[in-house]
Protein backbone atom coordinates (compact mmCIF):
# COMPACT_ATOMS: atom_id res chain seq x y z
CA UNK A 1 0.00 0.00 0.00
CA UNK A 2 0.93 3.37 -0.77
CA UNK A 3 2.45 5.80 2.08
CA UNK A 4 0.39 8.82 2.65
CA UNK A 5 1.31 11.62 5.49
CA UNK A 6 -1.30 13.05 7.47
CA UNK A 7 -1.43 16.00 9.05
CA UNK A 8 -3.64 16.61 12.05
CA UNK A 9 -5.91 19.33 13.56
CA UNK A 10 -5.57 20.33 17.20
CA UNK A 11 -8.61 17.28 18.18
CA UNK A 12 -6.40 14.75 16.62
CA UNK A 13 -8.31 14.33 13.68
CA UNK A 14 -7.05 14.07 10.25
CA UNK A 15 -6.87 17.44 8.56
CA UNK A 16 -4.61 16.64 5.62
CA UNK A 17 -2.92 14.35 3.45
CA UNK A 18 -0.08 14.72 1.40
CA UNK A 19 2.34 12.62 -0.43
CA UNK A 20 5.12 14.25 0.94
CA UNK A 21 6.70 14.16 4.43
CA UNK A 22 5.98 17.85 5.16
CA UNK A 23 6.34 19.79 8.60
CA UNK A 24 4.07 18.31 11.22
CA UNK A 25 2.64 15.73 9.35
CA UNK A 26 3.01 11.84 10.43
CA UNK A 27 3.69 8.49 7.69
CA UNK A 28 0.33 6.20 7.52
CA UNK A 29 -0.66 3.95 5.04
CA UNK A 30 -3.63 4.26 2.46
CA UNK A 31 -4.92 1.01 3.44
CA UNK A 32 -5.17 2.37 7.70
CA UNK A 33 -9.06 2.72 8.09
CA UNK A 34 -8.37 6.36 9.19
CA UNK A 35 -7.18 7.63 6.15
CA UNK A 36 -9.97 5.66 4.30
CA UNK A 37 -12.82 7.33 5.86
CA UNK A 38 -11.30 10.57 5.47
CA UNK A 39 -10.76 9.26 1.53
CA UNK A 40 -14.59 9.04 1.23
CA UNK A 41 -15.31 12.22 3.15
CA UNK A 42 -13.18 13.61 0.69
CA UNK A 43 -14.82 11.61 -2.29
CA UNK A 44 -18.57 12.39 -1.00
CA UNK A 45 -17.85 15.96 -1.40
CA UNK A 46 -16.08 15.68 -5.05
CA UNK A 47 -19.39 14.59 -6.05
CA UNK A 48 -21.35 17.19 -4.51
CA UNK A 49 -19.39 19.50 -6.57
CA UNK A 50 -19.74 17.38 -10.01
CA UNK A 51 -23.58 16.80 -9.11
CA UNK A 52 -23.57 21.17 -8.85
CA UNK A 53 -21.26 21.32 -11.90
CA UNK A 54 -23.53 18.95 -14.37
CA UNK A 55 -26.36 21.31 -13.07
CA UNK A 56 -24.97 24.67 -13.80
CA UNK A 57 -23.39 23.39 -17.53
CA UNK A 58 -27.22 21.68 -18.38
CA UNK A 59 -28.65 25.06 -16.75
CA UNK A 60 -26.14 27.46 -19.21
CA UNK A 61 -27.15 25.47 -22.00
CA UNK A 62 -23.29 23.83 -22.65
CA UNK A 63 -25.28 20.27 -23.31
CA UNK A 64 -28.20 18.59 -22.86
CA UNK A 65 -28.93 15.97 -19.67
CA UNK A 66 -29.93 13.95 -22.73
CA UNK A 67 -25.91 13.98 -23.72
CA UNK A 68 -25.09 11.74 -21.10
CA UNK A 69 -24.97 8.38 -20.82
CA UNK A 70 -28.45 6.80 -19.39
CA UNK A 71 -26.59 5.37 -16.62
CA UNK A 72 -25.45 8.52 -15.80
CA UNK A 73 -28.51 10.08 -16.01
CA UNK A 74 -30.48 7.67 -13.67
CA UNK A 75 -28.10 7.78 -11.25
CA UNK A 76 -28.31 11.58 -11.22
CA UNK A 77 -32.06 11.87 -11.27
CA UNK A 78 -31.57 8.98 -8.33
CA UNK A 79 -29.37 11.15 -5.82
CA UNK A 80 -31.31 14.38 -6.89
CA UNK A 81 -34.34 12.78 -5.29
CA UNK A 82 -32.42 11.58 -2.28
CA UNK A 83 -31.33 15.06 -2.03
CA UNK A 84 -34.33 16.61 -2.47
CA UNK A 85 -35.65 14.56 0.42
CA UNK A 86 -32.85 15.78 2.43
CA UNK A 87 -33.04 18.55 5.19
CA UNK A 88 -31.26 21.35 4.30
CA UNK A 89 -27.63 20.97 4.08
CA UNK A 90 -24.81 23.47 3.50
CA UNK A 91 -24.17 23.60 -0.15
CA UNK A 92 -20.37 23.91 -1.12
CA UNK A 93 -20.88 26.46 -4.04
CA UNK A 94 -22.98 28.23 -1.22
CA UNK A 95 -26.66 28.17 -2.38
CA UNK A 96 -28.28 29.78 0.61
CA UNK A 97 -31.36 27.35 0.20
CA UNK A 98 -28.47 24.28 1.02
CA UNK A 99 -30.66 22.34 -2.08
CA UNK A 100 -30.55 22.04 -5.89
Amino acid sequence: MQQVYIIRNADGRIERLSAEAVEGAVPASVGDPEVQAFLRDLDVDLVRVLEDVIDLLITRGIFLFTDLPESAQQKLVFRKNLRSQWQSVPDPLGSEDGLI
